[in-house]
């Protein structure tokens, strides 16, 4: 693979080894003579991503999902910048082995595994960020109770909870794992959603939609009954409005996102 469309994502480091990171990877590029720009995960745009054929996250997966929810059809590689304080899952390289990797990059001694990935519309507009790991549907406010109308399928039901969490199997290993979901496996083609800390009393009550796993054909809708309800993918970047009366549509995409992997 040549070196000459190449897209760093990072974010301002926060600790000397960050630091240390950030650096041997640009050190380690201009070394092979790669051609490559900068781009902070906080001001990124789609038009930084044009002309590109590799993205590398240099961060944590925080960085690795902001960076994704821009890539297309490119090639993704995720960097982990501190390996004792960041989880990583996304990153398939670090400080130490960031040059022996970039050698089987250029010799094409990897494999590429397609994640799946979930998109959504609110009111029939299709949201710009898809999402890698999950979409969350609550309140802005974490103190508030989410309301809304969840329906799948020909089953639909009233709820009142802390929020609603509908996730590719990526993501089945990430925030939904602390909220009673499922372990799925990268490869199967479904998602799934969990209502999280589901409120049952006098007026809600009887849930039969708590929990479920979609086939890749299959969506499910919510109609929010918030005044102060969002819309957000994998907890970065822009939270959409989602008050009172608006519908929102989620399923899988079709685009899956290209990520580089190594034995």
């Amino acid at each position: 693979m040549k070196l000459d469309k190449i897209l760093v994502v990072y974010t301002n480091p926060t600790t000397n080894e960050y630091r240390l990171t950030l650096g041997k990877v640009k050190k380690v590029l201009k070394k092979y003579r790669a051609k490559y720009n900068l781009a902070n995960r906080d001001k990124l745009k789609d038009i930084q991503f044009e002309n590109h054929d590799l993205v590398i996250a240099v961060g944590g997966d925080g960085t690795f999902l902001r960076a994704a929810q821009f890539v297309k059809n490119q090639l993704i590689l995720g960097v982990n910048a501190d390996v004792k304080n960041k989880e990583g899952f996304f990153m398939q390289s670090d400080k130490k082995n960031f040059e022996a990797r970039l050698r089987k990059i250029i010799k094409n001694k990897f494999k590429i595994k397609k994640l799946h990935r979930l998109e959504a519309y609110i009111n029939n507009k299709k949201i710009e960020n898809p999402a890698l790991n999950e979409f969350f549907i609550g309140p802005k406010r974490a103190y508030h109770a989410a309301k809304y109308i969840i329906q799948v399928g020909e089953k639909k039901e009233r709820q009142k909870s802390s929020g609603i969490l509908v996730t590719t199997p990526a993501g089945s290993y990430a925030w939904a794992s602390a909220c009673c979901s499922k372990i799925l496996s990268l490869n199967v083609k479904k998602f799934q959603f969990v209502v999280r800390e589901p409120y049952e009393r006098k007026v809600y009550k009887n849930y039969k939609l708590k929990y479920g796993v979609l086939d890749k054909n299959k969506k499910m809708s919510f109609v929010s009954e918030m005044l102060d309800g969002v819309l957000i993918a994998d907890s970065v970047g822009k939270e959409f409005s989602f008050r009172n009366g608006s519908k929102a549509v989620i399923k899988m995409s079709k685009k899956d996102l290209n990520t580089i992997w190594f034995d």
